[in-house]
């Protein structure tokens, strides 16, 4: 099979350019790092551009353009350059005039590297096509077909991105013509892949009319601009040839197809139709021919092979459009007598079109793409913008943690609170203990003292050790009995002496010698008041010992044996009492059990057993799942702390779309905030469920039973404890007096 010509695009030029000195400039002035940290990035840089100037038209060739051009995009978002960055000079000629334009701006770099790289698919797609060393194979074509389409995809990104530019090959104009002429030899590849598979008439013609609408198309932009934009010379006459070879071609399938169906009329109409391009197509490609022998750079990329092939399609084609007519013609006479309608009554011919953009993400899968770029440069350089905009990122997740952290608080808390008025796990625990009751079941319930009794009934305990208190007031009683006796001893030597006293002064009252003597009654007036006054606070004192005694006799008495052994003593004391609550299940609990059983089936648990079993399940859940919640509160915790979208921030393109950015990112917590919100309906369903559930176990009877004899014997103990407490407190104080 011929091979149809492709039109080729020259490479734009660029001379060296110095990437070091000004990044090393910039990283020391503008950002305030030591430049030596990013040599390595900087040489790497440079030696990318190196390698993308003499890059060529072949796998390697575009893979090489796309590394720099990936590494300019991920620089951008890094680092400023142009005439308030890293002061950067660019010098690019123009691809049709060689005319040479220089900028600082990195956009004017990054145009004209995707100008090449849109240029290297092109060309690898045209060598795939018009390459007369290798066969034409599906193989061949179909990569031809993905060459041609991502080279149109990137036309068109610059025609969509870059305004203004300086260069006429970079203008709107000339990208717009560039991405149509790509898309149009895309169909050309499926059209020639449809002629290989030998697919039916109807298909090939829908492919070719469509391959002529779009040189249609072509032609249209490209005959007005080809002189003001310098485009080679030979394109318009190139593609005008293609517009009317593919014109015949889509009516010369149709005619057949229409013979197949019958149609002879129609089919001589359409191959009269595709007899007249087929004439047009011939006279344009003999004027082509020549014009490309007689003279140079008619076209880029065009051999004489080339050129004949086109030749030898259309002269093949209208072979056998004139010999398919020719037998129409004599068919339709002999045989059908078929009415030909008039060529301009013709319907237009369907088109399908199977050229779309193709972008070159999708082109390089992800696995490829990595391998091809490398690693990102200058990763350490992290830009203040960069740096707000995580600060911001963090405070919307610790909004996330706190309003998180608040719904799980709530949720403990209405669960304490739940829990708290049922009196759970204690108010469970009686009702369970009806199950093993025994006789230690009361040591073991109620066996064991509060901390404040074991330490009171100790602190007696080893008072006591040290000096009873019984032989305490033994030695303060005779302390007072002796004290007694000496006041009253005191008394009576003072009423002997006040006698002896008066009984001289009546005697010698008369004599000279005791006219001043004076009653000892006078003298020892204040000894009498002083033993007086002992007298009286002996008594108060005796009067407060009586009523301390009293507290002691009533209070401390009772249980000053059982506090000589501790809390020991104090316990078999407690379990003395309690002997007569029975708070197991005696001989008829089983039948007491029997009788409020249910007839539920037997797949659920019934009556004062089974109803103990369900509440203990489902507060066994409420448990685990609390511990959920906070576990899963500190994995949401801990995967906030370790979640850094500086990178991403750094590949973001537009910083007014960062809020949407963030709403992309903090999607990661949704499935923790699910499953604490899970977690909280649950616990809102196991509440009722638990809450429904306690009271149909207190409306038993034997609930109710157990309850009252539980109740009378915590009653008991809490007395008793009261009561102990109460006799260590007088115990200290008779002990303190």
């Amino acid at each position: 099979m011929s091979r149809p010509p492709c039109i080729g695009i020259p490479f734009k030029k660029s001379p060296e350019t110095d990437w070091v000195r000004p990044l090393r400039q910039y990283i020391a002035r503008a950002l305030q790092e030591d430049p030596d940290a990013y040599n390595s990035d900087c040489q790497v840089l440079q030696r990318m551009r190196q390698d993308m100037r003499g890059a060529k038209a072949d796998e390697t060739g575009r893979d090489i353009i796309y590394r720099y051009y990936s590494h300019l995009e991920a620089l951008e978002r890094r680092i400023r350059v142009g005439e308030h960055g890293v002061k950067m000079v660019f010098q690019w000629t123009d691809a049709f005039t060689d005319e040479s334009i220089q900028q600082h701006s990195l956009a004017f770099e990054k145009a004209n590297v995707i100008f090449n790289l849109a240029v290297s698919f092109a060309m690898q797609g045209a060598g795939l096509i018009t390459d007369a060393s290798s066969d034409m194979d599906l193989e061949s074509i179909r990569s031809a077909f993905e060459c041609f389409r991502v080279a149109a995809d990137r036309f068109h990104f610059i025609s969509k991105n870059f305004m203004h530019p300086p260069s006429m090959d970079l203008q709107l104009e000339t990208v717009n013509a560039l991405d149509s002429i790509m898309l149009a030899q895309a169909q050309e590849c499926a059209l020639i892949r449809a002629q290989l598979e030998k697919k039916k008439d109807v298909t090939v013609s829908k492919l070719a009319q469509q391959a002529a609408l779009m040189y249609s198309g072509v032609f249209d932009g490209v005959k007005p601009i080809a002189e003001s934009h310098h485009l080679p010379r030979g394109w318009v006459l190139l593609i005008e040839t293609k517009l009317r070879y593919y014109q015949a071609m889509a009516q010369y399938h149709e005619a057949r197809a229409e013979n197949s169906k019958g149609h002879y009329g129609i089919a001589i109409a359409r191959f009269s139709l595709a007899e007249q391009h087929a004439r047009e197509a011939t006279k344009l490609v003999g004027q082509f021919t020549e014009t490309f022998f007689s003279t140079t750079n008619l076209t880029e990329d065009l051999y004489p092979e080339n050129v004949q092939g086109l030749q030898d399609l259309v002269t093949a084609l209208a072979a056998n459009v004139n010999e398919e007519l020719s037998r129409a013609n004599r068919d339709n006479d002999i045989i059908y007598n078929d009415p030909v309608p008039n060529i301009s009554t013709l319907p237009a011919l369907e088109a399908a079109i199977v050229a779309y953009h193709f972008d070159i993400g999708d082109f390089y899968a992800s696995d490829e793409r990595t391998n091809v770029v490398g690693g990102e440069l200058f990763t350490r350089l992290i830009p203040m913008a960069i740096h707000e905009g995580s600060s911001i990122y963090s405070e919307e997740k610790a909004k996330i943690i706190r309003a998180e952290e608040d719904k799980v608080n709530l949720a403990d808390g209405e669960l304490q609170d739940a829990l708290s008025f049922m009196k759970m796990p204690e108010s469970l625990r009686r009702f369970e203990h009806h199950q093993r009751a025994g006789p230690d079941s009361i040591a073991s319930e109620f066996g064991e003292l509060s901390r404040a009794v074991c330490d009171a009934a100790r602190e007696v305990q080893s008072a006591e050790r040290a000096s009873s208190l019984t032989d305490m007031r033994a030695s303060v009683e005779a302390q007072r009995v002796r004290t007694t006796e000496e006041l009253n001893h005191m008394k009576r030597i003072l009423d002997e002496e006040q006698r002896t006293s008066e009984s001289a002064l009546s005697e010698y009252a008369s004599e000279p010698l005791f006219a001043s003597y004076q009653p000892s009654s006078r003298a020892a007036s204040f000894y009498r008041e002083q033993v007086a006054e002992n007298q009286k606070k002996l008594e108060d004192a005796a009067g407060l010992d009586n009523s301390i005694l009293s507290d002691y006799q009533s209070v401390v008495a009772p249980w000053l044996p059982a506090l000589h052994s501790g809390s020991e003593g104090v316990i078999s004391v407690l379990l003395e009492h309690l002997r007569d609550v029975d708070i197991g299940d005696g001989p008829g609990s089983q039948a007491m059990d029997a009788e409020n059983l249910v007839d539920i089936g037997q797949d659920q648990p019934v009556g004062l057993a089974g109803q103990v079993q369900i509440i203990r399940e489902i507060y066994e859940q409420l448990l685990d799942l609390k511990s959920v919640r906070r576990s899963t509160l500190s994995e949401l915790k801990a995967f906030a702390r370790d979640d850094d979208i500086s990178n991403t921030l750094v590949k973001a393109s537009d910083a007014k779309g960062l809020q949407a950015l963030f709403d992309r990112e903090l999607h990661k917590y949704d499935n923790h905030i699910q499953r604490l919100q899970a977690a909280a309906s649950r616990q809102d369903m196991l509440v009722k469920r638990i809450s429904d559930e306690f009271r149909r176990l207190l409306e038993l009877p034997q609930a109710r039973s157990i309850n009252k004899r539980w109740e009378a014997a915590e009653g008991k103990k809490a007395a008793l404890e009261s009561q102990v407490l109460e006799a260590v407190q007088v115990y200290h104080h008779v002990r303190d007096g």
